[in-house]
């Protein structure tokens, strides 16, 4: 099975060292084969070797993640049609080790708040919020609506992300107001 994940890393036109690399990552036949199946897969939906070095490096979980996890993600990201699916997975790769009803749970949170061409604008640009817990994704979205931030959360997903990490006390609501 090494061989043929090899072989079929050759063929994606890898070097030796990045082919080596990738190796290095999996030690068992199931983890081989599995993570055969995900990288055809990624490179079947366009997603290039770059992209999937970058998936590789940035969401350590992707190696763990079983493969109907991966496909579910992918197609739940297709099915809202959401545009240039490669390039949204590298950007945002914690997506391909976020389960679809999670994705699905937010995406539906989003769209209470703006309507739906925004929120798919808006993840085209950055998909990183429907990968977060649902319930606290909810409880934050309570939290700015409750500080008259309402018309202000596509922006604060954009542009301050970490608003959504940083502890209520810690955000300074006076300059999200301001964005």
């Amino acid at each position: 099975m090494k061989d043929k994940l090899k072989n079929f890393l050759q063929e994606l036109k890898y070097n030796e060292n990045s082919i080596n690399d990738i190796l290095e990552l999996v030690d068992n036949e199931k983890d081989i084969e599995s993570l055969y199946s995900k990288i055809e897969f990624l490179d079947k939906n366009g997603v290039n070797q770059e992209g999937i070095d970058i998936i590789l490096s940035d969401n350590p979980l992707f190696l763990t993640t079983d493969i109907d996890t991966v496909k579910r993600s992918v197609n739940f990201l297709k099915n809202i049609k959401l545009e240039n699916i490669a390039n949204v997975l590298e950007i945002n790769s914690e997506l391909l080790s976020t389960s679809d009803k999670v994705m699905s749970e937010n995406y539906k949170l989003l769209k209470i708040l703006m309507p739906e061409k925004e929120v798919l604008n808006m993840l085209k640009i950055d998909s990183e919020i429907l990968s977060f817990n649902t319930n606290y994704l909810e409880e934050r979205l309570e939290f700015f609506i409750k500080n008259g931030l309402k018309d202000k959360i596509k922006n604060i997903i954009l542009n301050r992300i970490d608003a959504f990490e940083e502890e209520e006390n810690e955000i300074d609501l006076e300059e999200l107001k301001n964005m």
